[in-house]
């Protein structure tokens, strides 16, 4: 479970709090006990790799084509790593999935953030607003 707040659009500037969960249902459970009203549902597949201490991970959302991610303490070796990988850092996408759907699909990063549901089977519409 991932919280993000998106500060501006550099690759240190969002701001990530990651929390490991073992049972959705508990994890669910959990925040109705504490009042904390669902936002939204997203379902997504990532598959994870390290090397080095860099986190390279393969990203499926619902209607977007796969992307990759690389992690690292520094821009430096996030450079580094994507070079070695074939990618244009120069291309690079930063801040949060929204931002990601509005470049693939022309949907609106607002309109993103404030859909209940987003996925496999319902997945948004190229251009939708």
């Amino acid at each position: 479970m991932t919280v993000k707040e998106v500060r501006g659009s550099g690759i240190n500037d969002t701001y990530e709090v990651e929390l490991v969960v073992n049972d959705f249902n508990i994890a669910s459970d959990f925040f109705e006990a504490c009042n904390i009203p669902v936002k939204a549902f997203q379902e997504n597949m990532r598959e994870v790799r390290e090397r080095d201490e860099v986190e390279v991970t393969i990203d499926t959302w619902p209607g977007l084509n796969p992307f990759v991610e690389v992690e690292a303490e520094t821009e430096e070796v996030v450079r580094k790593i994507s070079e070695e990988l074939g990618f244009n850092f120069n291309e690079a996408v930063f801040g949060s999935i929204d931002i990601v759907y509005e470049k693939e699909l022309g949907v609106p990063a607002e309109t993103i953030i404030k859909l209940p549901e987003i996925t496999f089977a319902n997945p948004p519409k190229k251009n939708a607003a």
